[in-house]
């Protein structure tokens, strides 16, 4: 067996291209999600036996390659939408994947830690690289786009366990499975017994089984949930505006006329569904659908609060906004709620897209704001809240919000019943971009038993049940509208109320591990002197 998976010094990089080949098809578009199972057990082969050094590196390596083959778009984003020459955009790039790659190339240093085999290396593994997964959704505003689970989204049974666990369930399970076929077919060197290797590996795949047991077992449960719930109708509305032309002032008008015939040929449909119900629905339009400095712009703002009142919806849409902050003119990405008699409530995003929405460590690092200079500069909201609407609150993810689960777990815990993602991916292009960004938000439905309605500018748009299932979804680059009645879901989940703790245990673990090593180096070296 050890001849079969010897490894010679150039091979290396072949294997290091591998894994991160593996883990880039996993994602979407191609979504090859079996591959996520076996896709680290290439790197492990390369760091085995290896120095510190040289696991850092190979780690590194492997991360460098994964980043650029998952966020290869930033490129696109940022030469159309940032208007950055290419250059600049490939630069932005490698620059993402040099720091991306940071994170790998610690998990190859620590994982080396633990070569012995056992039951505690087959835990390290996954612990450690949860840990890093959370430090990366935290570290310079956090960026968790594509953590490992997110690459199961479409596997029903298996994700159900979020509602516990988080995506991080997910990612510890994957790695979990990565590690325990490692050590039972392709580790050098170990000599145990083969029962033990085999109770190791059939622990690791019974946990396996268990999540998916008990996924098959809940999914009827929370179908029947949903359908006790109490209802709201809901109409998406998805306007397709072209990127080029949307922030034109000339075409202000024929966007909001755009939107206003979708909507109400959108609610005519839903109407029909069930005409008996009388209560007013929720007309949802994307992020910065609305192209202007909302209620400044009174002539077009005058048309907005017509749309509401005739049509009895509550229309949810956005804008961009602008305040007073200490005699400074500060920027806003905005939602509006407006009701039928006029109301106006609203949210302001609170996690901005960095090198999209304002430009991070500019004052350490000014070379960058130099290169971006065209890039926006906005302001965040006090914190998440939801908005109140007569059928129950509803809370507001903005863009990439989506991708923090922290922020849908406040929204929950706020008592909203509903979420309700606007975005605009237009400047993703044809990309897996717009792929993954919808494959993520599922993930938000699962941890907290919650529908979720989703308007995008360009696509997807899309509703999301409380088991993470896509139950509708547009087309990209195309005028859509998508209208049902949903559930509005009351109560929690364990994920809700007590978040992270998976992550704690983790954390718990490599700190434990580190210790209880220096500890057993610090005594093996007093016994020597002795």
């Amino acid at each position: 067996m050890d001849a079969l998976f010897s490894i010679k010094r150039g091979q290396q990089f072949g294997y290091l291209l591998l894994s991160a080949a593996l883990l880039t098809l996993s994602f979407p578009k191609t979504s090859w999600s079996f591959l996520a199972w076996v896709a680290f057990v290439p790197l492990f082969k390369t760091l085995e036996g290896q120095p510190g050094r040289k696991r850092l590196a190979l780690g590194y390596t492997m991360g460098f390659f994964y980043s650029l083959g998952v966020f290869y778009w930033v490129t696109h984003s940022m030469r159309y939408y940032g208007h950055l020459s290419l250059p600049i955009s490939i630069s932005m790039l490698v620059l993402l994947a040099l720091y991306l790659a940071l994170f790998p190339a610690v998990f190859g240093l620590l994982w080396g830690l633990f070569p012995a085999g056992g039951f505690f290396s087959l835990i390290w593994a996954p612990a450690l690289w949860v840990g890093l997964e959370y430090l990366r959704a935290f570290l310079l505003t956090g960026f968790p786009w594509a953590l490992v689970g997110y690459s199961q989204y479409r596997l029903l049974p298996l994700i159900q366990v979020a509602e516990y666990t988080g995506v991080y369930g997910l990612s510890f399970l994957i790695l979990l499975i990565n590690q325990a076929l490692y050590q039972l077919f392709v580790k050098s060197g170990d000599h145990r017994p083969w029962s033990l290797k085999w109770g190791e590996a059939a622990a690791a795949g019974g946990l396996l089984v268990l999540v998916v047991a008990h996924g098959y077992a809940v999914l009827p449960e929370n179908r029947k949930a949903d359908d006790r719930s109490k209802q709201i109708k809901v109409s998406i509305i998805q306007g397709n505006i072209d990127q080029m032309v949307k922030w034109n002032t000339a075409h202000q008008e024929e966007t909001i006329t755009i939107y206003t015939d979708l909507s109400k040929e959108s609610l005519s449909k839903l109407s029909a569904i069930r005409p008996e119900d009388k209560t007013a629905p929720l007309l949802i339009w994307p992020e910065t659908a609305v192209p202007f400095y909302f209620l400044n712009e009174h002539r077009l703002t005058g048309r907005l609060f017509a749309l509401s009142r005739e049509t009895n919806a509550h229309l949810l849409f956005g804008s961009p906004a602008v305040g007073q902050k200490n005699h400074r003119p500060h920027y806003y990405n905005r939602a509006y709620l407006l009701s039928p008699s006029g109301q106006v409530a609203y949210y302001d995003k609170v996690h901005l897209v960095p090198f999209g929405e304002y430009v991070p460590l500019k004052r350490f690092l000014p070379f960058v704001h130099r290169m971006v200079e065209s890039i926006g500069e906005f302001s965040t909201g006090p914190r998440p809240y939801g908005l109140d609407h007569p059928e129950g609150k509803i809370g507001i993810l903005i863009c990439f919000e989506t991708i923090f689960p922290e922020i849908s777990r406040d929204l929950k815990r706020d008592g909203c019943r509903l979420l309700v993602n606007i975005t605009n991916d237009a400047w993703f292009g044809d990309t897996s971009a717009p792929y993954q960004h919808l494959s993520m938000l599922t993930l938000r439905a699962v941890e907290n038993r919650v529908w979720i309605a989703r308007a995008a500018n360009t696509g997807f748009s899309a509703l999301i049940d409380s088991s993470g299932r896509i139950i509708r979804k547009s087309s990209l680059f195309e005028k859509a509208a998508l209208q049902d009645i949903i559930p509005l879901r009351e109560g929690s989940t364990f994920y809700s109320r007590h978040g992270d703790w998976l992550v704690v245990f983790c954390f718990l673990a490599v700190i434990g591990g580190l210790l209880g090593r220096g500890l057993l180096i610090r005594k093996n070296k007093t016994i020597k002197r002795r």
